[in-house]
Formats: C-alpha cells, sequence, structure tokens
C-alpha cells in the first residue's frame, strides 16, 4: 500500500501530520463527540448543581453556548482527525494517533493474529468501516476508524497475505482468500432459542415488578429510575439485543481461519485464527435439549470476554451441524469421541455434593481433556492437550475424608476447566498422565501461522491463496 506523503506546506497553525495513510473524512464527527462527552460527565457527576444551572438558562444562553461548543468540537474532531494516519512497511503496520499526547503503535506483520471489520449501523449508511487488529501480545485491540468499506476490505485482504508470508510487492494483489460456508443459523431458530432462555423472562419479571414494588415504597420518580434502566439494560441484552447482534449468524471457512458475519444493524466480520482456540464451551440450556440444539462458545488466547462477539463460535444449532465447525475449530480434536468418553462422578460424591454431583463428567480423548457440570444448563467444556499449561490437584478435608479430588487444567486464555470430585487414586494418575499428554501435544501441534506455507511458495499469490500448496490447508 502506497503511503500519502507527509503534508508539510499547510498552514502553520496547524500541528505537523504524521507521514501515512488518512482515514475516511467522516472521521472527524466521530471524533467531535469528545468534548460533548466530557460535559455530559461533568453534568452526572454534580446532577444537583447541573440542574440548578439549567433552570437559570435562558434561551440567549443557550444560543451562545452553542455557537461555542459547536466550533470547539469541531475543531477537535478535525484536528484529531489530521493527527491520525497509518502506514503500513515491509515488517510493519504503523498508527499515529493522539492531538495532545502523540501515540505510535508499530505492529509486526507477522504478529497480527486478527483483522476483523465492523460496520456500526451510521457507518452503513455513509459506506464506511472499522478496522480492528489483534496482535500476540497486546492486551487490547488496535483499530482504524473509519475507513472506506472497499478501503476497509483491502487493508484487511493484503495485512493478512503479509501475516501469512507472502512478499511484500505482490501482497496488495493477493486480493481476499476464498471462503465457504459451512453454517447459517435462521432467524426463526435464533429468536426460538432466545424465547426458550430462562434468563430473558426472569429480567423481564424482575423489571416488571422490582420499580412497581420501590414506587409503592417510596414514591419516589429517581429511585425508580435507577433500578429500572439497569434492569431495562439486562432484560434487552438478553433477549431483543441477542437476536439483534446474532442475527444472520453466518460461520464460514477461509485459509485465514474460520469467518464469523453476524448482526442485523451493526455488521461485524470477525475471524478465528487456527492455534487461536484454547477451549471450546458447548452449552445445552434445560429447554433446547429436547430440540437437539447447543451453543458453542471459545476461549481465545489475547481475547477477553467483553471483547466484540463474546467469543461465541455458534450461538444455536443442532449437535450435527455444529459438528462440522467443531472439528474445524478444534482440528485433531473428535467432539463426539470426547463427549461419548465423558463419565460420572463416583457415587459417593453424594456426601460432597448431593445434587450437583449428578451434572459433574470427566472424560479423556487422544485430542482433548473434558470435562461437563450443570444440571439446568449443561456446559462441556473440551481443552487440546496442546492448549494446556499446568495441571492442578486439589483435595479439602471433606472430600479427603470420602477419598475425592479435583483436577484443574490451565489453558492459554487464562481460563480453566476442573473436573470435580473424581477418585483421588484416579485424580493423582490423571495428573502424571495430563502433564505427558500436555508435552506430547504441544511437540506435535500444529503451528499458530495463517496460511502456512513452504517459503518458496509464499512469493506466489497468482497460482491461489486458497489452494493446498498456498492455503496451508483449513484450522
Amino acid at each position: 500500500m502506497t503511503a500519502d506523503r507527509p503534508n508539510t506546506a499547510g498552514p502553520r497553525f496547524l500541528p505537523r501530520r504524521p507521514e501515512g495513510n488518512r482515514l475516511h473524512p467522516i472521521t472527524p464527527w466521530r471524533r467531535a463527540w469528545a468534548p460533548l462527552a466530557a460535559l455530559l460527565a461533568f453534568a452526572a457527576h454534580d446532577f444537583r448543581q447541573a440542574r440548578e444551572w439549567s433552570e437559570q438558562l435562558t434561551a440567549g444562553w443557550v444560543g451562545l453556548g452553542l455557537l461555542v461548543l459547536l466550533p470547539v468540537a469541531a475543531g477537535y474532531g478535525f484536528l484529531s482527525w489530521w493527527c491520525t494516519s497509518y502506514l503500513v512497511t515491509e515488517t510493519e503496520l504503523r498508527i499515529h494517533t493522539g492531538l495532545l499526547f502523540r501515540r505510535a503503535a508499530h505492529i509486526r506483520l507477522d504478529r497480527i493474529q486478527a483483522v476483523d471489520i465492523s460496520r456500526p449501523l451510521l457507518a452503513r449508511v455513509v459506506g464506511v468501516a472499522k478496522l480492528k487488529l489483534d496482535a500476540v501480545g497486546t492486551d487490547t485491540k488496535d483499530e482504524l476508524a473509519y475507513l472506506g468499506e472497499p478501503q476497509a476490505v483491502a487493508l484487511r485482504a493484503e495485512l493478512l497475505a503479509r501475516a501469512a508470508g507472502i512478499a511484500p510487492d505482490a501482497a496488495p494483489e493477493a486480493g481476499e482468500a476464498p471462503s465457504r460456508e459451512l453454517l447459517r443459523v435462521p432467524a426463526r431458530t435464533l429468536i426460538a432459542s432466545v424465547l426458550l432462555l430462562g434468563a430473558g423472562w426472569g429480567t423481564l419479571a424482575a423489571l416488571l415488578a422490582v420499580p412497581t414494588l420501590l414506587w409503592l415504597a417510596t414514591e419516589n420518580v429517581w429511585t425508580v429510575l435507577a433500578a429500572a434502566v439497569p434492569l431495562a439494560g439486562g432484560c434487552w441484552a438478553a433477549s431483543a439485543g441477542r437476536v439483534v447482534r446474532e442475527f444472520d449468524w453466518t460461520v464460514a471457512e477461509s485459509p485465514d481461519g474460520l469467518r464469523l458475519d453476524s448482526g442485523l444493524l451493526d455488521r461485524r466480520h470477525a475471524t478465528v485464527p487456527p492455534g487461536r482456540v484454547q477451549a471450546v464451551r458447548i452449552v445445552e440450556p434445560l429447554l433446547w435439549r429436547r430440540r437437539g440444539w447447543v451453543r458453542v462458545d471459545l476461549e481465545i488466547a489475547g481475547v477477553g470476554k467483553d471483547d466484540d462477539g463474546d467469543g461465541v463460535l455458534v450461538p444455536v444449532a443442532t449437535w450435527q451441524d455444529a459438528l462440522d465447525v467443531l472439528t474445524r475449530a478444534l482440528p485433531g480434536v473428535d467432539p463426539d469421541a470426547a463427549v461419548a468418553a465423558l463419565t460420572p462422578a463416583p457415587r459417593r460424591a453424594r456426601w460432597c455434593a448431593p445434587m450437583v454431583r449428578r451434572g459433574y463428567g470427566h472424560g479423556v480423548t487422544p485430542g482433548a481433556f473434558v470435562t461437563r457440570e450443570g444440571l439446568v444448563t449443561r456446559r462441556t467444556t473440551l481443552v487440546p492437550h496442546a492448549k494446556v499449561l499446568s495441571v492442578r490437584y486439589s483435595q479439602g478435608p471433606w472430600e479427603r475424608r470420602h477419598r475425592l479430588a479435583d483436577i484443574s487444567v490451565d489453558h492459554g486464555a487464562n481460563g480453566a476447566t476442573t473436573a470435580r470430585l473424581r477418585d483421588a487414586d484416579e485424580a493423582l494418575a490423571l495428573l502424571e498422565a495430563q502433564a505427558d499428554r500436555s508435552r506430547t501435544g504441544r511437540r506435535t501441534a500444529l503451528p499458530d501461522r495463517w496460511l502456512t506455507a513452504p517459503a518458496h511458495a509464499r512469493a506466489a499469490p497468482e497460482h491461489g491463496r486458497g489452494t493446498p500448496e498456498h492455503g496451508g490447508g483449513t484450522p
């Protein structure tokens, strides 16, 4: 990608613009909200004082305030946009941001792990998109907001090609890697699955009951609003909000990894690269089991639950449909065999957990360490042996009395899963055996790089990025 030349001949009152490509001209409007947000934060901090001031304002003062605030907001947005640029070099992506406090991010191309495209509703209206980048060793994602949609797609394709080792001169012409659709969640199935969950109905009942009781007890509208607003947000997130977020959920297979597209209002395009999945959790709510539906969540290295998409691979699907996706998310692991290998906790575990012990289970296959827990909502977790970082044996006094113990494994996504209330002798044997399986798994694991290919083949994208000799297979 060719960088714009730095502008050094502009007006003297403007700060020197960093070298690189500019973002879309609509970007200053996004930045212009910062002064207004600061004003609202001040008002929220001292609401009583802000209300007293607002009562004393006249139409003239309001008009004068707008005449001052709007130019300040527009100027801040423009200067922030002016001081932001990006540049792709032979070895790294450079992002320069900051008006008062300058920040320069130099992201090595061979360390890039994910490049996602997000299209919020208003951004889709004006034809722009947000690009988010995740690199090894970083806790937060860098982003470029906003780029024109064609520019964002082209930049994403170039970065993926460069991360795969394609020659810098050939990377811009490599184009988007081909993909094949594996799963699409019908809207009817998604809506039915949400209606069969108890979380939405529970928050709705609380939304109707709690504000009513507070009004009868206090007759204070602010107290009622303080309780109703969070409950309304929770009700939305657990019901209609989930439908809007997961609408038209599509999983496709490509040499880059598994591509996830979703969203009714805000469209989001994410990629799960091969090798980054540390664990998979199969969730089966009680009312879903009769229909054979499951939900599949991912634990991905470097991605927290507060990130976009919150680690969902499949929001709802039958077991057979989800199985086709699971086998590609966890290469070398047989999910059917993993579920079949589960064995319940010993009968004497009833003295430690009379009810919940019925939901406990554990199994080991050649590819994964498997645990299960939960009665109402059953959760089965699969951790590939190559992703296990440590194994822990724990035993409380009551468990020791009944010759029981827990075995926990930690994986690379800062998470863990536990096989609970196992026979003590079985747990000790499992402790030694799992350490050996993990060492063997790491030696034989596939590389975590995208599109791994022989060095002589990486500089020839014209033969097709998706072919076996240049595509490195499926994730």
